[in-house]
């Protein structure tokens, strides 16, 4: 029993060292200092450029996006892609019908306004008066003749020029007959359609007593409105028609765009011709009032007053019309154009853009620790990743900012590129990457910019000692002051003497 106890004790004892052996090699292994393997160069003199690389997007000298303020049917496109434009040109408009027909109602009152004026400061005569009581008989004569035609003309658009368009044109259920991109937009049509139907029979029920009532003349405003809301929404369906969606031939939907132009061109006619005449009628009334008014300083101010409100509802009415024009604000050219003739095109949608012709740049940024490398003037080489290398440009450095912007975390100047000459292939928004030739410095000392180690408090380098062979030795730590680098080599202002040897790490 003791010889086995005294084995199993020796064989324990044996086990715990071996462990220990083992323990003891492997720290060694792992946690000795490893000796650090250095590759050599020597600082030699030689010429060093130093270049910029970074990628940007080709852009316009002056490019703009165009948009409404506030949507509307699309009544004329004339421009398209790559054409050229002048300032002031008109891009695209949209139907203005009802403001140019308020602007000269509009006129109509400033001028009237203005006759008032002079009127009243002239005083009236007998003779004077029965002028202007002539002129309300001509205008209420031509006024009554104005609303029976409106209404005829109305008449005719719905009964004979959109007849084609739908079934059981008069009743109270018409429909739509061309096939539509949704039910809604037909029962939209048809519900409209059958309200017209109402309105006329209104209209024609109150111009057969007095065609220029206070009734009658309300009446002819409320249903020609009617009138031109619905058929703008018809042409604006129709004008929008394809062959492919109506299952109509083309001629078929070219025959009804025609018919539904005219019949939106003669209701046009219409809304001129009764606020023409209407205006005429309002004029004439008014200065036979203010010319049987006395000439008191509250009156020639009252009058004085009107005047300034019409020519304000002038300038406003024209402010609204020319909202409707998109115009270009500088030479250019055409770069897009989305609005189609005939659509609703939305508010605040971009509609065209306009860049200057011929002039590009790319903007790019360059590093804090790079940006004093550049100067404006300084030539770029440019390679446009669409066409790879077989489209190459060169540039001229126009501007460095002045303030940094923060991008990733790190400092960088904005910088722009104009391209020295035009290319038809380059377009706005390629990418491009840019390689600018910034400073250069000859018969310099340097060495490989892998030997150079950063510290807080600059630049080091270790220098093989004296009695050191290349090929191994012992090295000191040497401060040193750097200039220019071009990516593979660094100058070396001070620190280092040609011909001495550095270690590089890999």
């Amino acid at each position: 029993m003791l010889k086995k106890i005294l084995e199993h004790k020796v064989t324990f004892t044996i086990a715990i060292i071996v462990f220990i052996i083992v323990v003891v090699g492997a720290s060694y292994f792992l946690f000795s200092p490893q000796k650090q393997v250095f590759t050599n160069a020597v600082a030699k003199v030689m010429t060093i450029h130093q270049v910029i690389s970074a990628d940007g997007k080709v852009d316009s000298d002056q490019h703009v996006s165009l948009s409404f303020p506030k949507g509307g049917r699309v009544a004329s496109v004339n421009v398209k892609v790559g054409d050229p434009v002048s300032a002031g040109d008109i891009l695209v408009a949209l139907d203005s019908s009802q403001l140019n027909a308020a602007l000269s109602g509009a006129k109509a009152d400033e001028l009237s306004a203005k006759a008032n004026l002079a009127a009243l400061e002239k005083g009236a005569t007998t003779q004077t008066l029965a002028v202007y009581k002539q002129n309300i008989s001509t205008a209420k004569l031509s006024l009554s003749t104005a609303v029976r035609d409106v209404y005829l003309k109305t008449q005719d658009a719905l009964l004979n020029k959109i007849n084609s368009l739908f079934d059981n044109n008069t009743s109270t259920n018409p429909t739509f007959v061309v096939s539509t991109q949704s039910f809604s937009v037909a029962h939209d049509l048809n519900l409209a359609r059958a309200a017209m139907s109402d309105h006329m029979t209104n209209w024609n029920s109150s111009i057969q007593s007095d065609p220029i009532s206070d009734q009658s003349l309300s009446e002819t405003t409320k249903d020609l409105v009617a009138a031109k809301t619905f058929f703008d929404s018809l042409s604006a369906v129709v004008n929008n028609l394809s062959a492919g969606s109506s299952g109509l031939p083309q001629s078929a939907i070219d025959a009804f765009i025609a018919t539904t132009n005219s019949a939106d061109l003669e209701v046009n006619a219409a809304q001129t011709e009764f606020n023409t005449a209407l205006q005429a009628y309002k004029t004439a009334t008014d200065q036979t009032a203010v010319i049987q008014a006395s000439s008191t300083p509250e009156a020639t101010e009252i009058a004085q007053a009107n005047i300034a409100k019409t020519e304000a509802n002038v300038a406003s009415i024209q402010s609204q019309i020319n909202d409707t024009m998109l115009v270009a604000p500088f030479n250019g050219v055409v770069a897009s154009i989305n609005p189609k003739i005939g659509e609703n095109f939305p508010a605040s949608t971009v509609a065209a853009d306009i860049i200057s012709p011929g002039a590009f740049k790319i903007d790019i940024m360059v590093p804090e620790n790079q940006v004093s490398a550049i100067s404006v003037g300084d030539q770029a080489d440019i390679v446009f990743g669409a066409y790879g290398t077989d489209l190459m440009a060169t540039g001229t450095v126009s501007s460095i900012d002045l303030s940094e912007t923060i991008v990733n975390g790190v400092g960088a100047y904005k910088t722009t590129i104009y391209l020295n000459s035009g290319d038809p292939r380059i377009r706005t928004g390629m990418n491009a990457n840019v390689t600018v030739n910034g400073a250069s410095v000859n018969n310099v000392v340097a060495i490989p910019s892998s030997a150079i180690v950063t510290k807080s408090d600059g630049f080091y380098v270790l220098v093989m000692s004296l009695t050191s062979s290349t090929s191994g030795g012992s090295y000191v730590e040497r401060k040193i002051v750097t200039g220019i680098s071009d990516g593979q080599w660094t100058e070396i202002k001070s620190g280092i003497k040609a011909g001495e040897v550095v270690a590089t790490f890999n």
